[in-house]
């Protein structure tokens, strides 16, 4: 993450507009995120390829991370194409003084339900990857793929404990209080 972003990331995110927090959150972290999941599997292929003989829990890095891409490639898309720019919507008519946005899915906790649990495959499988890369500790024998790909793990993670705490503990109670709040009025 650049100076800027952890600056942006400091923010006190409970006061700001819904909107800003959601464009943050795609801005910076869903960008990293896409990034990351284009990059890393291919590279923990490569890792195991050429590493698998001597350190067999490649195998099981390999597997992890492509199942972890593979869980947060859709994941993302909802949040793009569904929950966020509902969320936006609930933030506009809120500050026109308008009520709720029409939506397909009832409530805004439904979708925000389905986040929520699959945030929690994917913190379930970052541990189970920590746990297989034994602390994402590089072996005395490790080139330079093989350092690449469990710094970019690291860095994933971290990013990642980062964006589903803005998403579970801001974005979500808040689009819920302004849609109770939209629709008490």
């Amino acid at each position: 993450m650049s100076h800027q972003s952890a600056v942006l990331a400091e923010r006190a995110w409970e006061k700001e507009p819904l909107t800003a927090l959601v464009r943050f959150i795609l801005d910076t972290h869903h960008v990293y995120t896409r990034e990351a999941i284009a990059t890393l599997p291919p590279l923990a292929t490569k890792v195991r390829g050429r590493h698998g003989e001597a350190h067999p829990e490649t195998r099981g890095v390999e597997a992890l991370v492509h199942r972890l891409a593979a869980d947060l490639a859709p994941h993302l898309q909802k949040e793009e194409q569904i929950l966020f720019p509902y969320i936006e919507a609930l933030d506009r008519a809120a500050g026109g003084g308008g009520g709720p946005a029409a939506s397909c899915f009832g409530t805004v906790r439904n979708p925000i339900r389905m986040m929520m649990a699959e945030h929690e495959t994917a913190l379930e499988i970052l541990s189970e990857l920590r746990a297989t890369a034994a602390g994402y500790t590089v072996p005395a024998d490790a080139d330079a793929s093989f350092q690449a790909l469990y710094a970019g793990l690291t860095q994933l993670e971290s990013d990642l404990h980062r964006h589903i705490h803005l998403e579970n503990n801001i974005l979500f109670p808040r689009a819920i209080e302004l849609e109770a709040a939209s629709l008490s009025t």
